[in-house]
C-alpha cells in the first residue's frame, strides 16, 4: 500500500514539473507572438495550432494534478455527507467508477490516435519537417491513464479503509482544507 502511495506521490511530483514547463512555455511563446505581431505584423507560423495543443496538454495534466490532491470539481460532493465506513464504502466506489470510465476513455482515445496516426494527419511544419497530429494529441489517452491510476490509488486506499486495514479518509484533507 505504502509503494502504491509513494508512487501516486512521484507520479503527481513528475507532472507538477512538466505543468510548470509547459505553461512557461505557452506565457513566452504566446508573449513573443504577440510581439512579433505587433511590431513585425508577422508571427510564428506554427506556435498558434502548438499552443491549442499545449492548451490541451495542461488541462490533462491538470486533471490529473487535481485528482491527486483531490481538488477536482465537485467529484465527491455526495460523499461530504458521510463518515466512518460509509464514506470509505462512498469514495470506494466513486473512485472505481471514476477509474472504470477513465480506462474506457483510455482505450477510446487510444483508437483515435491510431486512426490519427494511419491518415498522416500534419498538425504543423516548421521548415521541411512536418509535425504528425497524434504526437500532440497522445496526451488524450495519457492523460485518461493518469486519471484511472491516481483514481485506482484512491479506490484502493478506499478498500483498505473499509476493510480496516487503513485509516478512513479524513474529510479535512480530502475537501482540501488542510
Amino acid at each position: 500500500m505504502n509503494a502504491l502511495k509513494n508512487l501516486d506521490k512521484r507520479i503527481a511530483e513528475i507532472e507538477k514539473l512538466i505543468l510548470v514547463g509547459f505553461v512557461v512555455i505557452m506565457v513566452c511563446l504566446a508573449f513573443l507572438q504577440v510581439v512579433l505581431r505587433g511590431v513585425f505584423h508577422s508571427g510564428i507560423l506554427w506556435a498558434d495550432s502548438f499552443l491549442k495543443h499545449l492548451v490541451l496538454w495542461v488541462g490533462f495534466i491538470g486533471a490529473s494534478v487535481a485528482a491527486h490532491e483531490n481538488k477536482q470539481f465537485a467529484m465527491d460532493a455526495m460523499t461530504r455527507l458521510f463518515h466512518g465506513k460509509v464514506r470509505s464504502l462512498v469514495d470506494l466506489i466513486v473512485a472505481a467508477f471514476t477509474a472504470g470510465v477513465c480506462v474506457v476513455l483510455t482505450h477510446a482515445s487510444w483508437t483515435f490516435i491510431e486512426m490519427e496516426r494511419e491518415s498522416a494527419s500534419i498538425l504543423f511544419s516548421i521548415g521541411s519537417w512536418h509535425a504528425p497530429a497524434w504526437i500532440f494529441q497522445v496526451i488524450l489517452p495519457a492523460g485518461f491513464a493518469l486519471l484511472a491510476f491516481h483514481y485506482t490509488v484512491k479506490a484502493v486506499q478506499a478498500a483498505a479503509a473499509l476493510l480496516g486495514m487503513a485509516p478512513a479518509a479524513d474529510p479535512e484533507k480530502i475537501d482540501g482544507k488542510s
